[in-house]
């Protein structure tokens, strides 16, 4: 029998089981779940409880908000006590998510027994030991389980090192949750599990089934069932027209082959969508309504973005030519998104003493916008969940914060676990409205600012009602999956997400490459990202890479050293924020669920069209045309030798030197605001000041006399 017709014959079988079987919805409370199941929630619990008696792994791949965990737990708990397993169960998730999994198995699975396998060595090590003493003293007992747990809750780390435990022990069933981990079969983790542990039965969780490729969505359906998805070369030669081709004469097979592709995925995953379920009536969510906020390039950015392309020029041209390695190329982009995000994150572009001011925010266009943004935010009662890429870039950030005295918590990779959930029940204490009405309203955080790479997966931070992506991310489904740390189950207020990108520069390139890129997952499993008709018109690109060298040239070299295009664009900014948070109570849009991209130049040119739909906006993505790509270099290169090099070697934002400098200046500073406040009420300190003594010189006097106090 041939690949595709053993895919289609296994999905028959599932599909033909649904028909006979899953007509009678279940009742959780039977088997001990207290929670009162939503209808999409008992259907996937249905799915799941199907799926498990046939005999098949599955993928539940619920967008993110839908209630994944809860679905999987109570599932749990019918094994539990309606199968009568004896377990035990095993749960992977990440550690960010641990403390999320234990409160909801204990409020609405009580009677499930939860072992929280995390904590240092030592710490693993005792409970290891508590559990050995545990099976000692039951071993002579009959119906009676031997472990003291029905459900294992670890994390993906500590797997792997203590898989030499871990792997000793028959797991009856094993949930992976944010199973995109496994998207690599190649990685440690993947082979680790496959190869090391005894788990028959598995329930992958991912609110991300389809990440950059088909060929991640064959590791994770692979994982579950190996022997019906085979080998990845079978897989991705039966459906390979469907991402590689775009031609007139295919366009009928590339058709076919999705649809054939969605019908054997439906019996093996199960996706559902916020838009689906509200559509339907299944589910009551507030409306999402998505914005594209167009930032200018201030004077200083202009200079420093045009000085790593004047550095950069020789390896970009080589790499125009397929002659130079990538690398070189990621390198350029990440100098270039630091000055697209901020020019103090390059070293000696700050200038000294390093003192907090106006200056920080006047750096960046991007800030500019953010400081409009924040400021009615704030006096509007609303919380923001602000989202980074990378943590040099919070830092900046948290300094501006402070400057403008909101208050905030920060999650990244070096907040540890126990101040991660703090900062997260914190947060998560009052709601907006709560903050506003509230005398008490302004010790809760304002601002929660997060890392897209460090703690962002698998949170509840409903209390925030606003996203800003002050950086987006290199795979789309990251900053999907971030926006739904708030726009989930439980949120009461209308989300508005706004993501900040440099207009005329890589950031765009990259924005519009993101969106092709959720074509993806748009075609496979039906994810409602993608306007039909841009759908149509839109070519998925061969090369990613060359295609973001050519879209370079959307930087226009005229504007390095024209300061009155920056008040011109600046002058814009605060009617373009006006109209941003407007969209929250749809005043312009008119409809929510919509995607919408603006930048000051058009509210100045044009009055009555001031939202664009930003997947209309495709179209403004640069060709793929070397020809004009050159013809921009050489006119860079003549606007480039007018102007000079400001910026310094790229690297961290401040040497540790730097940051000593700004301590110290920053005490002056302090003690001379107290030296005043003193005089001002007639204080006197009596102290008397340790000298400055010479490096290896004599504490004493020639007397013997100690010199000071």
């Amino acid at each position: 029998m041939k690949y595709k017709e053993r895919l289609q014959v296994a999905a028959k079988i599932i599909h033909d089981n649904d028909e006979r079987d899953g007509q009678t919805p279940v009742d959780a409370a039977e088997f001990g779940v207290t929670a009162e199941l939503k209808p999409h929630q008992v259907e996937g619990l249905s799915w799941l409880i199907r799926r498990y008696l046939l005999g098949v792994n599955v993928l539940l791949g619920d967008e993110m908000g839908l209630g994944k965990t809860l679905q999987a737990i109570s599932f749990l708990s019918y094994l539990k006590f309606s199968q009568m397993s004896p377990g035990p169960f095993l749960v992977l998730c990440p550690l960010s998510v641990t403390d999320g999994w234990v409160s909801e198995m204990a409020k609405f699975t009580p009677k499930l027994e939860v072992l929280r396998y995390v904590g240092e060595r030592e710490q693993r090590r005792n409970i290891r030991r508590t559990m050995y003493e545990h099976v000692k003293e039951q071993s002579q007992m009959s119906n009676v389980s031997p472990l003291p747990f029905d459900v294992l809750l670890t994390t993906y780390d500590v797997v792997l090192m203590d898989q030499g435990f871990l792997s000793q022990i028959p797991w009856c069933y094993t949930i992976i949750d944010e199973a995109q981990r496994l998207k690599n079969p190649s990685s440690v983790l993947y082979n680790v599990l496959r190869e090391h542990f005894l788990m028959p039965r598995r329930l992958l969780m991912t609110g991300t089934p389809i990440q950059n490729n088909l060929s991640e969505l064959w590791a994770l359906m692979h994982f579950c069932m190996p022997s019906v998805f085979g080998t990845l070369n079978q897989f991705l030669s039966t459906f390979k027209d469907a991402v590689h081709s775009s031609s007139a004469p295919k366009r009928g097979k590339i058709k076919e082959q999705f649809t054939s592709l969605k019908g054997i995925l439906s019996a093996f995953m199960l996706r559902r969508t916020k838009q689906k379920l509200v559509e339907c009536g299944h589910l009551m969510l507030p409306p999402l309504t998505e914005i594209t906020v167009m930032a200018p390039l201030v004077s200083l950015q202009k200079k420093v973005y045009a000085s790593i392309l004047r550095k950069e020029l020789p390896k970009l041209l080589a790499l125009s030519s397929r002659t130079a390695n990538h690398q070189s190329l990621q390198n350029t982009l990440i100098q270039l998104r630091k000055a697209c995000s901020h020019p103090y994150l390059f070293h000696g572009i700050e200038p000294e003493p390093y003192e907090e001011g106006e200056h920080l925010v006047q750096a960046s266009g991007k800030l500019v916008v953010l400081d409009l943004l924040l400021k009615k935010l704030y006096n509007s009662g609303h919380r923001v969940l602000l989202f980074a890429q990378m943590t040099q870039t919070l830092d900046i950030l948290q300094d501006f914060l402070e400057l403008r005295k909101y208050s905030y918590e920060r999650l990244d990779g070096s907040i540890r676990a126990e101040e991660r959930f703090a900062a997260i029940r914190h947060f998560s204490v009052q709601s907006a409205i709560e903050r506003l009405y509230s005398e008490a309203g302004g010790n809760d955080a304002f601002v929660f600012m997060i890392s897209t790479r460090a703690g962002g997966v698998g949170l509840n931070l409903v209390a925030a009602d606003t996203v800003i992506f002050y950086e987006q991310d290199w795979n789309p489904q990251v900053d999907k999956q971030a926006l739904q740390r708030a726009h989930r189950i439980g949120q009461m207020n209308h989300v508005l997400s706004i993501n900040l990108v440099t207009e005329h520069t890589v950031e765009e390139v990259i924005m519009r490459r993101a969106e092709r890129k959720l074509r993806l997952s748009h075609n496979v499993v039906g994810d409602d990202v993608v306007d039909r008709e841009v759908k149509e018109r839109t070519a998925v690109e061969t090369d990613d890479l060359r295609s973001i060298i050519f879209g370079l040239h959307l930087f226009d070299p005229k504007a390095i050293n024209n300061e009155e295009s920056d008040d011109l664009r600046l002058s814009g900014l605060n009617s373009m924020v006006e109209k941003v948070i407007a969209m929250r109570h749809e005043q312009v849009s008119g409809k929510a669920g919509r995607k919408f991209e603006v930048n000051p130049v058009a509210l100045l040119e044009e009055s009555d069209l001031l939202m664009h739909e930003s997947f209309a906006s495709a179209t403004s993505y640069p060709d793929l045309d070397e020809a004009s790509y050159r013809s921009w270099v050489e006119k860079f290169k003549e606007a480039s030798e007018s102007s000079s090099n400001t910026i310094a070697e790229s690297g961290r934002r401040r040497s540790p030197e730097d940051k000593q400098r700004k301590l110290e200046a920053a005490r002056r500073k302090a003690e001379e605001k107290k030296l005043a406040k003193w005089e001002a009420n007639g204080y006197q300190s009596l102290s008397v000041k340790t000298p400055v003594c010479s490096p290896g010189g004599d504490m004493m006097s020639d007397s013997g006399s100690v010199q000071f106090v």
